[in-house]
């Protein structure tokens, strides 16, 4: 006797379809454009639109992008497709000649240039990457606005960058000058020490008085250096007689003594 075991249809797709996902590894890939872009009308407009793939891109990558006018609620049309190397245009006559290849898919860059933008391209472009076995994911969309040059936002992203530049070389400059300042207050409080003449002149005025104040006697002497002794004076005879009428005399010669 002979048993039979039935088995549906749509179990059986279902399995086969499971394994041959299991197999391939599909996974998903991140695609990333811009929100918003202004572009001056007549003038050639750059699309950015760049990918993140866990896989090595191939020659079966592919991109894709669409167009979908201002105020339409129907589906976008293909305006753009590149696969292994080659450009196919898009079905819109709107675009025909007027886009242009502006990406390197090994560095992950899917972007176009759209010729003499037009009031007529107001509205949202999308972009779509496939990079086989990542093949799942969204389109990345950005809504582009065509405006006469006066109507050009004047924030850029030139004048940002210059913008933090400046500041920075601001905060430099200022902080080397207010180094340069305080290094020069610094020097200028530097102890300077008193000559002997002074230091002669100072005991001598004070001979029977008392000590003056501390803040006296640190104009004249540093913390960190010794105390200066008396200055001793002599005077040198080299006449060979003490009762000689006319003495050879040596200039002054002075030496200063110093207290441990």
């Amino acid at each position: 006797m002979e048993i039979r075991l039935p088995i549906s249809t749509h179990s059986y797709v279902s399995v086969c379809v499971s394994v041959v996902f299991i197999i391939a590894g599909v996974s998903a890939i991140d695609v990333f454009t811009p929100a918003e872009v202004f572009v001056e009308n007549g003038t050639t407009a750059t699309l950015s639109c760049s990918f993140k793939s866990k896989e090595v891109v191939g020659s079966a990558a592919s991109v894709t992008w669409y167009f979908l006018a201002e105020g339409d609620t129907g589906q976008p049309t293909s305006i753009f497709y590149h696969a292994g190397g080659r450009l196919f245009p898009g079905s819109l006559p709107q675009f025909k000649s007027r886009v242009e290849w502006a990406g390197d898919m090994n560095k992950k860059d899917a972007s176009i240039r759209v010729i003499q933008m037009q009031f007529k391209d107001n509205g949202t472009f999308s972009c779509d990457v496939k990079n086989p076995p990542d093949i799942t994911g969204q389109m990345s969309v950005t809504k582009v606005r065509v405006v006469m040059k006066e109507a050009l936002p004047h924030t850029s992203t030139a004048v940002i960058v210059g913008g933090v530049i400046g500041a920075v070389i601001g905060i430099i400059i200022i902080s080397v000058v207010t180094y340069l300042i305080i290094r020069r207050q610094d020097h200028t409080h530097d102890y300077e020490g008193c000559t002997s003449l002074e230091s002669v002149s100072s005991q001598n005025t004070r001979v029977g008085k008392k000590a003056e104040s501390s803040n006296d006697n640190s104009r004249c002497s540093s913390p960190s250096a010794p105390v200066q002794g008396p200055v001793i004076y002599a005077q040198l005879d080299h006449s060979g007689s003490r009762n000689a009428s006319v003495h050879k005399m040596e200039p002054v010669v002075y030496a200063d003594i110093r207290k441990n």
